[in-house]
């Protein structure tokens, strides 16, 4: 009866390891990896250029912002900023106009606020632009 229950025990702590390792394995990508899932927030990218541009089409727009939010509740709580501010150097290699650039950086930091999650502000890396 003592040999059973002595491999009772092994097989529970193995199963809980195992568990463990699982859960690491899920949560322990980077932040980089997890900014790469979600298609470097394409979908925040465009809801940021919709803001910023003149052209107003409000349904297109609502859906951008909501696939935008899906996008940053996908990563880590910890990565949220990490990613924003990737996404962000990643639009300035794209855009043209500085004050764009930074309109849209004053807007990026608030989406985890606007889309009801924390950290509810990110701090926006100082991004040297380009002449």
């Amino acid at each position: 009866m003592a040999k059973l229950s002595a491999v009772a025990a092994l097989l529970a702590a193995l199963l809980l390891i195992g568990n463990a390792t699982a859960y690491r394995r899920e949560s322990g990508e980077s932040c980089s990896e997890q900014l790469q899932q979600q298609q470097f927030l394409n979908h925040c990218q465009m809801h940021l250029r919709q803001q910023c541009s003149n052209v107003s089409n409000t349904s297109d727009e609502s859906k951008q912002f909501q696939l935008c939010c899906r996008q940053l509740k996908q990563m880590d709580r910890g990565c949220r900023c990490d990613g924003l501010n990737m996404m962000m150097r990643e639009l300035m290699r794209e855009e043209q106009g500085q004050q764009q650039i930074q309109e849209m950086m004053q807007m990026a930091q608030n989406l985890p606020n606007q889309c009801n999650m924390k950290p509810r502000r990110c701090e926006m890396e100082m991004l040297s632009f380009r002449s």
